[in-house]
């Protein structure tokens, strides 16, 4: 008997000390060798001040976003935002930030800054513009949000050279199954409005 309790001790400690394991400290969050990170999170919320963004011909200033880790092996990055409205349905996702063709050697990107650099945007939420989405419920409670910096063999060849409406959550999640995933990394937090 005792024999077995040990055994299962051991196995609970291998278990808790996987590699895979997501955690999620203060405003980080890791998966795998990338670790994630923004200052619009603490504690695992979003941030007032980042909450409901002003909107400017439909364009709103992106979430502050940090990552480290991006293995030497990577050629291209890709992040996405998304919340999954329902819970209980993991299949149908809002996306609220779709990048692509960052260059590996880029490890942030600053509050509003999603539109500014050397590589692509998709569409928001709702598709009417390329542009970031901000967090805003109308409905109290709390709703998670997961940021995923996807560290590819290279940018897909599916994507166009362009910023554009016409790559949605479902469009970028195919391209990035459609090169080799050399790594990723999440951060996860909640939005709660009273």
């Amino acid at each position: 008997m005792m024999r077995k309790i040990i055994y299962a001790l051991v196995w609970l400690a291998l278990v808790s000390c996987s590699d895979d394991e997501v955690t999620i400290d203060d405003n980080t969050g890791t998966n795998g060798e990338i670790v994630v990170t923004s200052d619009a999170v603490a504690s695992g919320e979003l941030l007032d001040d980042y909450k409901c963004e002003s909107k400017d011909n439909d364009i709103e200033a992106s979430i502050p976003i940090s990552w480290s880790g991006v293995p030497e092996t990577a050629g291209s990055l890709a992040i996405m935002m998304y919340h999954f409205p329902n819970a209980d349905d993991q299949t149908n996702a809002n996306s609220y930030l779709l990048l692509w063709g960052i260059d590996p050697s880029v490890t942030s990107i600053a509050h509003g800054g999603a539109d500014d650099g050397n590589w692509y945007i998709g569409s928001n939420k709702d598709g009417t513009a390329i542009s970031y989405t901000s967090p805003c419920s109308p409905s109290a409670g709390s709703h998670e949000y997961t940021i995923t910096v996807y560290a590819l063999s290279e940018t897909p060849a599916s994507l166009p050279t362009e910023n554009t409406l016409e790559v949605d959550y479902e469009t970028l999640k195919a391209a990035i199954e459609s090169v080799t995933l050399v790594s990723s990394g999440s951060l996860t937090f909640n939005d709660v409005t009273e």
